[in-house]
């Protein structure tokens, strides 16, 4: 979500920060944690701005959430400070270029680095393949006719008043044409309130799909807010499932692995109703309510007080939570 920064604060620097955050930043992308690696080398980059590792390493980390704006600005940025990586941040940068479809300019600038210098020979054969793809794609690419592109159909419309399984086709379809047709639908959609909630997160997670890396508005659940989709986690990479799955591991996990199994799938279920926003819940009483929840939909027996102790919580925190799980669970699948 969109935040207001202060201009006046200031990063106080100690000896090896930015190194030490660096290699924070590189080992959580190696293992596939790629919004805590963003934090991390940015936070490098507050304690030394110049960071040759963590200027890549942040480069790397907006390729791999899909932010194409973000990166392509930080390797244009990086490519005019001619640093050792050259190649490597020009490899990175003509690849973020052709995901946004800027395949005449992927093929001048790099005609025009060729001109110059050879391609070193570990990525020579890569970006002579990305050069003659971009060619072809420079040369048969033309402007779509819209009117003939757009299907026949007002999508929204039917997303408001057709059944269940009609919406997900129309989703599906939604899929098949140019985001550029797409968006500005899904953008009303967004603040609609006929909208259900849970279609407006999968309305969300299309644009993701699209890489759409610039502010969106979405009202759901009496709350607005403004968000990038290319940036959002998903529901597993979200701190609230991390932190609510981390209390059902801990009480589940050694003794009732299929229990913890529905338990998470629940979870996913109700943080996707709620998503991109947080549920206004506590996360122990959260996990609590959906380890009795799931319990019951298996046949398990679970009384309160287990529930209870399980996530030393109190009967209040626990019959609050589930009193609000109540008032949503006829809406929570409902597209």
């Amino acid at each position: 979500m969109k935040e207001k920064k202060d201009p006046e604060h200031n990063v106080i620097s100690f000896p090896g920060s930015a190194d030490r955050l660096s290699t924070q930043g590189l080992e959580a992308l190696k293992a596939g944690n790629k919004e805590e690696a963003v934090s991390f080398f940015k936070e490098a980059l507050q304690h030394d701005t110049f960071h040759e590792e963590a200027s890549y390493g942040l480069l790397l980390g907006f390729a791999e959430t899909g932010r194409l704006t973000e990166g392509v600005r930080l390797a244009e940025d990086l490519m005019d400070r001619n640093n050792d990586n050259y190649f490597e941040v020009l490899q990175v940068y003509v690849s973020l270029l052709a995901q946004a479809g800027e395949y005449q300019k992927v093929v001048t600038i790099l005609e025009g680095v060729q001109e110059e210098h050879r391609f070193p020979a570990k990525m020579a054969e890569q970006l002579f393949e990305l050069l003659e793809l971009s060619r072809t794609m420079a040369e048969t690419t033309e402007e779509p006719d819209v009117e003939e592109a757009l299907p026949d159909r007002d999508w929204n419309t039917e997303l408001k008043s057709e059944g269940a399984e009609y919406k997900l086709s129309i989703l599906q379809e939604m899929k098949e044409y140019p985001s550029a047709f797409v968006v500005p639908s899904v953008e009303i959609l967004l603040t609609d309130p006929e909208i259900s909630p849970l279609l407006k997160s999968m309305l969300l997670f299309l644009l993701k799909d699209f890489h759409i890396d610039r502010e969106v508005v979405i009202t759901k659940l009496e709350r607005t807010g403004t968000f990038i989709p290319a940036s959002l986690p998903s529901l597993e990479g979200s701190s609230v499932y991390i932190k609510a799955g981390s209390f059902l591991h801990d009480a589940l996990g050694h003794e009732e692995p299929v229990l913890l199994e529905h338990s998470l799938e629940l979870l996913k279920e109700l943080l996707l109703y709620y998503y991109p926003f947080p549920p206004p819940l506590r996360m122990d009483g959260l996990a609590a309510v959906v380890h009795a929840e799931a319990a019951g939909r298996i046949g398990y027996s679970v009384e309160i007080e287990d529930a209870i102790s399980h996530y030393n919580i109190s009967r209040e925190t626990f019959c609050e939570v589930k009193e609000e799980y109540d008032t949503l669970k006829t809406e929570i699948s409902h597209v």
